[in-house]
C-alpha cells in the first residue's frame, strides 16, 4: 500500500516566515488574529499542499481547490460554499469573514484548511499554528 507522507506546516501569529516539512517559506503578510480567529493570506499555504487559489476581483471571491474539495469565499461574507454547499465560516462567530487587510486577502485559516481535509492545532503559549495534511 502506498502511503502519502503527511505535510506539516507551522505558522506563527505576526511572523511572515513559516515552515513546510521543516523548509522555511515566506508569506507576503503575517497571520493575524481578528475576532479570536486566525486570518492569513492563504495562497502560499494552499500551494504548499498542492492546491490552487483563484481570485475574482469583480465578485470579490476567492476559490480554493485541493484534491476533490473546492471552497468559495467572498470578502465580508460569513457564509462560504464548500463543494457547492453553503456553510457558515464560524457558526459561533458571524464576525469571522474573509477580509482585505493591507491590500492582502486574508482568509480564516481553520475553516479553509479543515474543509480541505487538514487538521489544525493551536498553541496559545507560542501563538503557533500547526497544519497537518
Amino acid at each position: 500500500s502506498f502511503e502519502k507522507q503527511a505535510t506539516i506546516i507551522i505558522l506563527q501569529i505576526g511572523n511572515k516566515n513559516f515552515t513546510v516539512n521543516g523548509e522555511t517559506k515566506t508569506l507576503d503578510s503575517p497571520p493575524v488574529i481578528k475576532n479570536s480567529r486566525t486570518l492569513l493570506p492563504i495562497r502560499t499555504v494552499v500551494e504548499s499542499l498542492g492546491g490552487t487559489v483563484d481570485w475574482s476581483d469583480s465578485e470579490k471571491k476567492v476559490t480554493v481547490s485541493l484534491g476533490t474539495n473546492t471552497i468559495e469565499l467572498w470578502i465580508g461574507k460569513s457564509t462560504a460554499k464548500v463543494n457547492g454547499t453553503d456553510k457558515p465560516i464560524d457558526p459561533s462567530n458571524p464576525k469571522v469573514v474573509p477580509e482585505i487587510i493591507n491590500s492582502r486577502t486574508m482568509l480564516p485559516l481553520r475553516f479553509v484548511t479543515e474543509n480541505l481535509g487538514a487538521t489544525v492545532d493551536w498553541n496559545d503559549k507560542t501563538k503557533t499554528i500547526t497544519i497537518t495534511y
